[in-house]
């Protein structure tokens, strides 16, 4: 009879990283996928890490972070909106969201002043802010650009639509 090993086993034998050592020291076991001890959450965090340094790299030329044009084109997108409205569309905690709108606003891309009602806050882009996003928007493109060449368009394509069907499923449970 051969003996099965199991995750448990097997996270046992895994070299210790941060992650094994905290699942070990918890008493739990974990996952076992393509590599000694497959963890999701480092896989998707590393490809964010070198993704973003791409874009970042290309933005920063103009003066941007990716995150810096990501919020300037989503308020360009909604026009003036809510802070919190547009937290909950980019998915983002609240205050997260302030701590970044704080350095748009100080640069003058972006306008915080009063809602429609006289009791909430709206965000609007500002002239020099619309020129930002003109500005950012070729090299974004030159940074996309690169990405998908650097893992391949069929690559890029399939990422895209598996983070789609993730996001679908993921979100469908927090209702």
């Amino acid at each position: 009879m051969t003996s099965r090993t199991t995750p448990a086993d097997a996270l046992m034998r895994a070299p210790s990283t941060p992650q094994v050592r905290a699942v070990r020291s918890a008493g739990g076991s974990a996952q076992v996928g393509s590599g000694p001890l497959a963890c999701t959450i480092t896989k998707l965090r590393d490809l964010s890490r070198i993704v973003t340094q791409h874009y970042d790299s290309e933005l920063g030329k103009v003066a941007l972070t990716t995150t810096q044009y990501w919020l300037l084109t989503e308020v360009l997108a909604r026009g003036p909106v809510r802070p919190c409205d547009l937290a909950k569309a980019m998915s983002l905690d609240p205050s997260t969201l302030t701590r970044n709108l704080r350095t748009l606003i100080a640069t003058g891309w972006l306008h915080l002043g009063p809602g429609v009602d006289g009791r909430t806050r709206s965000v609007r882009l500002t002239v020099s802010g619309r020129r930002k996003c003109d500005e950012g928007l070729p090299h974004w493109i030159t940074a996309q650009a690169r990405v998908h060449h650097l893992i391949g368009s069929r690559n890029a394509g399939a990422l895209r639509s598996l983070a789609e069907d993730c996001l679908a499923s993921m979100s469908a449970t927090d209702e």
